[in-house]
């Protein structure tokens, strides 16, 4: 690409002008590509994808094939065809192989090779191959490292930015948001257009905390870099995903209206997925205004989309909604079939707090339903399963805040969400009068208690680091630190990031315990550890 208003992988050493017709059409597709008008921009690749395909072609027509099939994989999987996206981003591997065994790197293929991968990560992510898409990713890297100065600099960009959504995808917070914050920084020193994209990170990964004014703040940060870059097609995507921050924090008609301004600005773009992807969150909208009928009507087509295009993410989230509106219009048996595809797709995916947030929604559904039942027989056995599947999730949830390190992440998932979790499962173990194991979850909840104030704390913090000696054995052997405040707070270098998980309880020795087999069902049930193997007295 020649053109200073499309970024993109430049050549080392030009190719010469026998390929010169060549690049005029792949870098005029990039350009169309980036004004969203994907159908012109297939055509024209397709064009130049058949000037390389002839007898003597050489390293440099090698080299402009692998980045014409990059650019045609990219349209694929705009498109929802992430099929031919990864048939297109294989045969573009094997072209900078070849065009890499005659020339070695003398046009950049290296790099180009390493977009590829970065590329086909994207795709694979959104099929919920997550382990093969990380391994894309991490061999990417690998190739470029930070990436210097020049083009190979905004690949860096693109591929640290790359893994932190797939960091998302995998539920490792931290991790997400540190390699966020290095995008950010790695993008404001080589090309200030391209923070819009952890931008738009950092505010998923503040949603997920429920941190919506910060999400909100990011979103509105993103439309605008995208905006001064002139990707249209981006800013209609922070549009859109400030909708949805809206829609989450209960603003629901400020949220239906930023959608319908995003699905405008996108209406001239040949981007069905995308499309798709929106017309999802305008039926959750509509169905969160109250308004079934027409996010029924918005659904039913979306799910089909997306299934066709493998999209993971967005097709479980759209058929858990299709469950709660299902389960809204009393269809409880077709709410279940919906919420149980969901469960597939996320258990597929490895996403742990999102089977367990999807089993807190069908708790939900079958407690409504127990509420409509006249008969007291069938009234208890849904409020049973109900509370099978509500405190499995709680139990999950609240120890996924282990896994975050001391502050205010863990503080803030704890408030936002476990704490509401657990309320629902004590108050369903109420109506089900099982008053042994509400005190077991008393107890429980009290070995992982969390600190609330209602106003920032007047420390005055010590002048200088205490002389705090480490603890040593009889035989002088270093040993761990208690989680101490008074280490923790002022010590750069403590050994420890994070807290180990609680030990079990013993509430009463004289009585088995009625909490350990559901959460030995819980672990089974997610796959993770609730609780450490310890056991202690609580007494």
């Amino acid at each position: 690409m020649t053109d200073d208003d499309v970024i993109g992988l430049r050549g080392k050493e030009t190719t010469g002008p026998r390929w010169a017709a060549f690049r005029e059409l792949n870098n005029s597709a990039a350009r169309l590509a980036a004004k969203g008008q994907a159908v012109e921009a297939i055509a024209m690749l397709r064009n130049a994808l058949e000037l390389t395909h002839v007898d003597d072609v050489d390293a440099a027509g090698l080299d402009g094939r692998a980045r014409a099939l990059a650019n045609l994989a990219g349209l694929a999987e705009g498109q929802g065809d992430t099929e031919a996206a990864l048939r297109y981003a294989e045969q573009a591997l094997e072209a900078c192989y070849a065009a890499e065994a005659q020339a070695g790197d003398r046009y950049g293929t290296v790099a180009v090779r390493a977009s590829i991968l970065v590329n086909r990560c994207q795709t694979l992510q959104l099929l919920g191959r997550l382990d093969d898409a990380l391994a894309d990713v991490t061999g990417a890297l690998d190739i470029i490292g930070d990436g210097g100065e020049g083009d190979e600099g905004l690949l860096a960009v693109s591929a640290n930015n790359t893994r932190t959504v797939l960091l998302i995808g995998l539920e490792r917070l931290e991790e997400a948001e540190a390699a966020a914050q290095l995008t950010l920084r790695l993008a404001a020193a080589r090309d200030p257009r391209l923070t819009g994209y952890p931008y738009s990170n950092l505010a998923v990964i503040a949603q997920s905390l429920n941190d919506h004014e910060a999400a909100m703040n990011y979103l509105r940060l993103a439309e605008q870099v995208h905006l001064m870059a002139g990707d249209t097609v981006s800013a209609a995507l922070a549009v859109a995903n400030q909708g949805r921050a809206a829609m989450r924090a209960g603003d629901v008609e400020t949220g239906r209206r930023l959608l319908a301004a995003a699905e405008q600005a996108l209406s001239e773009s040949d981007q069905p997925l995308r499309a798709a992807e929106l017309r999802y969150s305008r039926a959750h909208a509509a169905f969160q205004a109250g308004d079934t009928a027409t996010a029924h009507e918005l659904l039913e087509p979306v799910i089909e989309v997306l299934r066709r295009a493998g999209h993971a993410t967005a097709l479980a989230e759209a058929l858990a909604v299709q469950g709660d509106i299902r389960a809204s219009m009393g269809e409880y048996d077709k709410a279940e079939e919906s919420y149980l595809a969901a469960w597939q797709v996320y258990e597929e995916t490895g996403a742990r707090y999102h089977l367990a947030r999807l089993d807190m929604r069908r708790s939900f559904a079958v407690a409504d339903q127990a509420a409509t039942t006249l008969n007291d027989r069938r009234r208890t056995r849904l409020l049973r399963r109900a509370f099978d599947l509500s405190l499995t999730s709680a139990l999950a949830t609240d120890a996924i805040r282990h896994g975050f390190a001391p502050g205010r992440s863990r503080e803030r998932w704890a408030a936002t969400v476990a704490i509401p979790a657990m309320a629902h499962a004590l108050s369903l173990a109420a109506a089900l009068r099982d008053g042994a194991l509400v005190s077991e979850l008393l107890e429980h909840m009290s070995a992982t208690v969390s600190l609330h104030a209602t106003a920032a704390v007047d420390v005055k913090p010590f002048s200088d680091t205490p002389d705090v000696p480490l603890p040593q054995s009889d035989q002088g052997e270093r040993l761990s630190f208690t989680a101490s405040a008074l280490v923790t707070g002022t010590s750069a270098d403590f050994p420890a990031t994070r807290f180990s998980l609680p030990p079990r309880l013993r509430v009463n020795p004289w009585r088995e315990s009625q909490l350990e087999p559901w959460i030995r069902e819980t672990e089974r049930r997610y796959g993770f550890p609730i609780r450490s193997d310890d056991v202690v007295d609580t007494w």
